[in-house]
């Protein structure tokens, strides 16, 4: 049985400095930490529906397991919880963000971030979560927020889902976000998934984003994510971070001998994979991808080549796939490209992992036969 540990500390202290507004499923408001002085954004969980009382108490915990488990600048970090599950009610304490809602932004003509970059922080944002398998389910321009150092926010999961198992689609949709016509699987087929989050999300930055000012990058990318039918709009939004990475890595400085380090290590790469078993299966953490080349250089140290060139696929591939080892592979190639990921902002390192996701994916896949009943 496992021990529970109690702590009898002091109870933490706040002052209410003021409300902050309403959703769907709580009240915030700003409150300050008396030991620390750090500014609070407090959610209360408070029902706007004496009928729903049970299912929205529920739904505020599910955001509470939601929030927990997600960890990334361009969403708001959580911080604790308070439950009172007599009372059907409880509080969460996040990150306070201070700034305006993503429709409210003004770009600044003497420097400061464009809507391009705004535009590349939101998808940033939202690729991460699909990753993390969570939709949002209430994309709207008060949820994405711009802070005071004008990065993207993206807020308030009450009404978010955590996709479990097989069962990637959500049958229900709340959606507070006005928009003139539903996608098709939405409107048709009650189907609410990653691929409406694009949608929407498209349909949103297609309505704040202001081009009387500047030159905007991506109008292509927003076409391709608000065409009603699902065939015609981006799969995923890795996809569309994909394409980002294309357009604009022209526009990033990068060296000549950076970009001969990333050649001689992507032509490597590519070149030991002969094809994938069924389907393309890579890690899109770019966290872990980092942390598994590091592993593979320390474990080959006192190695002039990699001794299995498995050792490196595995670094970016999960599933299965046939290799070679006919080629060998200098340890040296390895260890450059990874100290210049080293080097990277994490904007440079996301660029140039995408752009190793794009070549790999281009490789042939085969589906293996074989005798077995099923």
């Amino acid at each position: 049985m496992a021990k529970i540990v109690n702590f009898e500390a002091i109870k933490k202290q706040f002052i209410l400095v003021r409300p902050l507004g309403s959703g769907g499923t709580g009240d915030t408001h700003l409150l300050k930490d008396e030991t620390t002085d750090m500014l609070f954004a407090f959610k209360k969980y408070v029902p706007k529906d004496s009928n729903y009382i049970d299912e929205n108490y529920e739904r505020f915990i599910d955001e509470i397991k939601i929030l927990f488990n997600l960890s990334h600048p361009n969403v708001v970090r959580v911080y604790n919880y308070y439950l009172y599950p007599q009372q059907k009610t409880g509080y969460l304490q996040m990150e306070y963000i201070e700034g305006d809602s993503i429709a409210e932004f003004e770009t600044d003509p003497f420097g400061g971030k464009t809507w391009s970059d705004i535009f590349i922080e939101t998808i940033t944002a939202f690729e991460y979560l699909e990753s993390n398998n969570v939709l949002h389910r209430d994309i709207r321009p008060a949820n994405i927020m711009i802070d005071k150092n004008e990065n993207v926010k993206v807020i308030d999961f009450g009404f978010g889902k955590k996709l479990e198992g097989l069962v990637r689609d959500a049958k229900s949709v709340h959606l507070n976000w006005p928009v003139t016509q539903l996608p098709n699987e939405t409107d048709y087929e009650g189907i609410y998934n990653h691929q409406s989050e694009i949608y929407f999300l498209g349909k949103l930055l297609d309505n704040v984003i202001d081009r009387s000012l500047i030159t905007f990058n991506f109008e292509h990318i927003i076409e391709k994510m608000i065409q009603l039918d699902p065939k015609n709009r981006y799969k995923s939004f890795h996809d569309i971070s994909i394409d980002i990475s294309k357009g604009v890595l022209g526009e990033i400085d990068f060296t000549e001998e950076e970009k001969e380090i990333y050649r001689k290590f992507a032509n490597a790469l590519s070149a030991v994979i002969m094809y994938y078993w069924s389907e393309y299966d890579p890690i899109r953490d770019d966290n872990e991808i980092l942390n598994n080349l590091a592993n593979l250089i320390r474990r080959s140290s006192l190695e002039n080549v990699i001794q299995d060139n498995v050792l490196l696929t595995s670094c970016f591939i999960k599933g299965n796939y046939n290799y070679s080892n006919n080629m060998d592979i200098e340890v040296s190639i390895i260890s450059d490209f990874y100290r210049l990921l080293d080097s990277l902002s994490p904007y440079k390192i996301k660029i140039v992992l995408d752009n190793i996701d794009a070549r790999l994916s281009t490789i042939k896949v085969e589906t293996v036969e074989d005798d077995l009943p099923f």
